[in-house]
């Protein structure tokens, strides 16, 4: 079982929306997926990832779990390896206390959202009290005002944390998934043709699940102790590839 643990320090930086959608990007490539909910509204009526498995119901390989201790983070993890599931996923508060620790400490791969400079300045301040050495920690841009200024800055402002370079926009098959459940069937739903009424709606969900899916593929690189590496013009391509999965 691989664990992935969405972090960050401030408010509105995108760990559920993070977390949502590469649950629905791993059932989309056939795997067992557990999330476990320890943000500060695990437990509770208004939790966004309680509304989202009630729309992911017809999903028998996802299971959400809610904690709110140490103890129940823990025992959740080793009854999830022990069931088989592929992933965990775990959605943190920006208050960091004993559960969102152990969380941390038992991922894999933590994943730090933002969907601005501000987000990602704000966790690469926040990562020294968190952590001795991060190196199994990646930031993601998010958000639809990271429109290339605004995401280089984004990028920039992460500083020596290694950055995915695949990037979630802002789309309504990311931001109203409580509603509308899983994405790839929330697309299917709105498939139409081009001159169909509907159709810049059903592109735009397309896109973000296209974004949602190359994530996905990168997260499981970087589970595997992969990196995606900027091609230069004058690089040949054969030795390139061949260092890349070497």
């Amino acid at each position: 079982m691989k664990t992935v643990t969405i972090f960050a320090n401030k408010g509105g930086s995108g760990r559920t929306v993070s977390t949502m959608a590469l649950a629905s990007g791993f059932l989309a490539q056939g795997r067992r997926v557990t999330v476990m909910d320890c943000s500060d509204l695990a437990g509770c009526e208004a939790s966004p990832l309680r509304a989202w498995r009630e729309q992911m119901a017809t999903r028998a390989q996802l299971d959400l779990v809610e904690c709110q201790g140490q103890e129940e983070v823990e025992d959740n993890a080793a009854a999830a390896e022990a069931q088989g599931i592929d992933v965990l996923l775990v959605d943190t508060s920006a208050r960091i206390y004993e559960p969102q620790l152990v969380a941390l400490d038992m991922a894999d791969l933590i994943i730090a959202p933002a969907i601005g400079s501000l987000e990602a300045k704000r966790i690469t301040h926040g990562i020294g009290k968190f952590f001795d050495t991060p190196e199994q920690l990646y930031g993601l841009v998010i958000g639809g005002q990271n429109r290339l200024p605004q995401a280089t800055k984004t990028r920039k402002a992460f500083g020596f944390l290694p950055v995915f370079k695949s990037e979630l926009p802002w789309a309504e098959a990311l931001s109203e998934q409580m509603l509308n459940g899983d994405i790839a069937q929330f697309v299917a739903s709105l498939s139409c043709k081009p001159d169909e009424p509907g159709f810049a709606r059903f592109r735009a969900a397309q896109m973000a699940w296209n974004a949602v899916q190359r994530l996905t593929f990168e997260v499981e690189w970087a589970l595997d102790g992969y990196r995606l590496e900027e091609l230069d013009n004058d690089q040949s391509k054969v030795p390139f590839g061949r260092r890349a999965v070497a």
